[in-house]
């Protein structure tokens, strides 16, 4: 076979902008050989058509897809059954794609409420944040010592790591009021997936106006309610919810001056 017809390993990778190292490994695995070898000298060559099968792969391969599901499921298959794996690829992207979406937006808020903090005054600031539809799974705790919360968040994780939760933020604590006193607090992290169905317990925050601000402090002392309920009255608003409390800068467990923000459901009157 004349050898002057085909592309050396070396041209086939610079027109297909795969290393040689890379095409060996893929002539080894059997995903991609050359189209003659060179009995005396051991070179490889390759068709100008091959480039298709070059682009396949790594298409495939950009999209997530292993070489070794790339020889399973598509090689040497019929046109279905390589759409029907197509197709599955694009909602394992699309899944993908949501997570990076939700991911970005968690570390823009992050971003947004640092910038917000980097020159905190002792003077409470107070504004007003459209807050989206959320869930806080939670464990309640009536303990305040600091020892006895780590436990109660490696829980949460492992119990949310099992039931594939969405997270959409941060830990944070819940105060539970009744009558103007704390009853409990509740350690949990935000989802946008109500699990309640699945044995979980959650809080639900509805979609609306929330009543901001931030604190320095251990983020489970304070008195917030006095601060709130005049912020309330003067501007014609009422608190009608549990406070929501945040924690901003981390290891928030054993930091006692670390700075934490309130959201608490406020509606006009």
């Amino acid at each position: 076979m004349d050898s002057n017809n085909f592309l050396k390993i070396s041209e086939f990778g610079r027109l297909g902008k795969t290393s040689r190292k890379m095409l060996i490994h893929y002539d080894k695995m059997g995903l991609l050989q050359p189209a003659y070898t060179d009995p005396d000298t051991k070179y490889r060559y390759y068709s100008i058509q091959q480039i298709k099968s070059l682009a396949m792969i790594k298409s495939l391969q950009a999209i997530g897809v292993t070489l070794g599901e790339i020889k399973e499921k598509y090689l040497n298959t019929n046109i279905k059954d390589y759409l029907k794996n197509l197709k599955r690829e694009e909602k394992i992207i699309e899944k993908k794609f949501a997570e990076i979406q939700t991911a970005k937006k968690i570390l823009a808020d992050k971003l947004n409420c640092l910038e917000e903090i980097v020159d905190l005054k002792d003077e409470i600031e107070f504004k007003l944040k459209e807050m989206p539809l959320r869930y806080l799974i939670y464990s309640n705790i009536k303990s305040k010592k600091l020892e006895d919360l780590p436990p109660v968040v490696l829980n949460l994780e492992k119990k949310i790591l099992k039931k594939d939760v969405l997270v959409v933020g941060d830990v944070a604590a819940v105060k539970k009021c009744s009558e103007g006193k704390e009853e409990e607090i509740s350690i949990g992290i935000f989802s946008k997936v109500d699990k309640s169905d699945d044995g979980v317990q959650n809080y639900k925050f509805d979609k609306g106006e929330y009543l901001c601000f931030y604190r320095n402090g251990f983020f489970l002392e304070g008195e917030n309610s006095g601060i709130i309920d005049e912020w309330c009255s003067k501007n014609g608003y009422v608190a009608s919810g549990n406070a929501i409390i945040v924690p901003l800068l981390l290891p928030f467990l054993n930091i006692a001056g670390s700075i934490y923000q309130v959201q608490v459901r406020v509606k006009r009157i």
